[in-house]
């Protein structure tokens, strides 16, 4: 997509990031390390102190069960980091004020804690079909597995991959919705194929950026011309010719530039992509829903899908094709789901990368998934395919750590 919104000098700090050019002063880089590591304490802390509480204060099973959920919201987050930021520090037991002179874990080290955790946490995690509906969007077995199968994706180890995804299918905990647009729907939250979500409501005070209870992707990816919207994200011609003839997924993905949205309902209303940053006229489908459900200004209620089982079934597709097994079992189920018969690839890895691109386009997917694929200077070098600036391999598959947390290590600054 291309970054949309009103020009180059809102959000400026994304501009330099679009154009590869990373610098350990981005002060947007700051934002995510510094919640994570928060998050990370917060879960060491919970791991910590429930760990030591009598049967009198908590029972067994609830105290297992609740380490287990502070173990996988810390494999989550260090995943998040091994993503954006490589190496990074390993911080397990809580942190003291002032000892921040943590070194960096290697790459190695830094995924066997991730992997280690949501292996843990599965013990204790109940299974999907397991949780009382007030207790839905908490970890599940399920969702430990999928982190874990990710992880394993992500290190190439594929067959691990593909054993724990096949431990996922056969669970039958999950199955692909029939609908593939009803993912999105407010009214299907937590459905079959939700592996794991976020989960948002619009109980916000409806102030700009009031966006920790409600999901702020829905205002950010509105078109400018419609309804306040910020109009960034805005699809490429490149990734909607991706899609094959009469792929329903296109519709479901992607708003058209004076197409029809929710014809019938009072909701009606007519896209006006035609604003100047958003280039090829598109606008981002998925996570849009109509006027009268959504939230004030940053608060809308939708949950974000971070793993859905689709997404299992093309790990296995990936996994097998490395290691040469039935990988077309596993993406054709993909491909059925929406009405398509074979793939036009005949190369495995081709199809599987394809499949990946259409069904989880705007999902947050895509950049990751060339990184970890080893194929970032191929589409975004020089001469890539899709006209982006000069991506380098050496210097651009990790973000630079902030220089203000580096600092912090070292004891030049003295408070965050």
């Amino acid at each position: 997509s291309y970054k949309g919104g009103e020009g180059a000098g809102d959000q400026p700090w994304m501009e330099p990031l679009l154009k590869f050019q990373y610098s350990a002063n981005n002060q947007a880089l700051i934002v995510p390390y510094q919640s994570y590591y928060v998050a990370i304490n917060r879960c060491n802390t919970v791991i910590s102190r429930v760990s030591d509480m009598s049967e009198d204060v908590i029972s067994a099973q609830k105290k297992a069960q609740v380490v287990a959920e502070a173990k996988f919201l810390r494999g989550f987050f260090y995943f998040e980091l091994y993503k954006m930021f490589g190496q990074v520090p390993l911080v397990t037991s809580e942190l003291e004020p002032g000892k921040y002179d943590i070194p960096k874990a290697s790459l190695e080290d830094v995924m066997h804690q991730i992997v280690s955790d949501f292996a843990e946490a599965a013990k204790d995690l109940p299974n999907k079909s397991e949780q009382a509906p007030e207790d839905m969007g908490r970890a599940t077995k399920g969702a430990a597995y999928a982190f874990r199968c990710k992880a394993y994706i992500y290190e190439q180890k594929w067959a691990e991959a593909l054993a724990l995804a096949d431990t996922i299918i056969n669970s039958n905990e999950y199955g692909l919705e029939e609908n593939y647009s009803s993912n999105w729907d407010l009214n299907n939250e937590n459905g079959r194929e939700s592996i794991f979500e976020i989960q948002y409501s619009k109980s916000g005070d409806g102030s700009w950026g009031d966006e920790n209870e409600g999901n702020m992707y829905g205002i950010f990816t509105r078109s400018r011309n419609n309804d306040d919207g910020w109009g960034f994200d805005c699809p490429t011609q490149n990734f909607v010719d991706e899609f094959e003839a009469g792929d329903p997924r296109l519709q479901a993905t992607v708003i058209f530039n004076g197409e029809v949205l929710w014809g019938g309902t009072s909701d009606e209303m007519v896209a006006d992509n035609n604003f100047s940053s958003c280039i090829d006229g598109y606008m981002a489908q998925k996570y849009q829903i109509p006027m009268s459900q959504r939230g004030d200004m940053s608060d809308d209620p939708n949950n974000w899908k971070v793993i859905r089982y689709s997404e299992v079934l093309l790990w296995a597709a990936e996994a097998a094709a490395h290691t040469g097994g039935d990988w077309n079992f596993y993406l054709q189920q993909v491909r059925d789901r929406v009405g398509l018969g074979p793939t036009p690839y005949a190369d495995p890895l081709k199809a599987v990368y394809h499949e990946r691109r259409v069904e989880l386009g705007m999902e947050g997917q895509r950049l990751w998934d060339v990184i970890r694929q080893g194929r970032g200077e191929e589409l975004w070098g020089a001469n890539g395919t899709i006209g982006h600036f000069g991506y380098s391999e050496a210097q651009n598959h990790f973000f630079p750590l902030p220089q203000s947390q580096i600092d912090l290590s070292q004891g030049i600054l003295t408070n965050n």
